[in-house]
């Protein structure tokens, strides 16, 4: 096995961020009007309102109103869920590589066998 890669691997793992403060999905900001036509968001800017949207299994979405003081932490918590994967990535082709670097000694140990597909065929009398 390279020892640069499973170095590399050591480090990726060593950067990684808390694992307890991961978050699946995304942060949503929307524009909404509240419909009484007194209120500022009738010919101005809408009401902002926030929330944490996660597509659940099924298809079926989820969406969570978030406070003012929250969405740093949501925010943070997404980022993370991404860093997470983006990590999950490198490692996925560091292993690969250490197989492609495992695999033709194993090759050169098995014999090889032929596929009846491929073997000749015997001739006819």
């Amino acid at each position: 096995m390279s020892r640069s890669l499973l170095e590399r691997r050591r480090r990726i793992l060593a950067r990684l961020p808390p694992l307890e403060e991961i978050l699946r999905g995304s942060v949503v900001v929307r524009s909404l009007r509240c419909g009484k036509p007194s209120c500022h968001c009738a010919e101005g800017e809408g009401h902002r309102a926030t929330y944490l949207t996660v597509t659940l299994k099924g298809g079926r979405t989820e969406q969570i109103s978030l406070p003012e003081a929250l969405v740093p932490v949501a925010t943070r918590g997404v980022a993370q869920y991404h860093a997470w994967w983006a990590v999950i990535e490198k490692l996925s082709a560091i292993n690969r590589e250490l197989i492609r670097q495992q695999r033709p000694q194993q090759q050169s140990t098995a014999p090889r066998r032929r596929s009846a597909r491929h073997s000749p065929r015997p001739q006819r009398p």
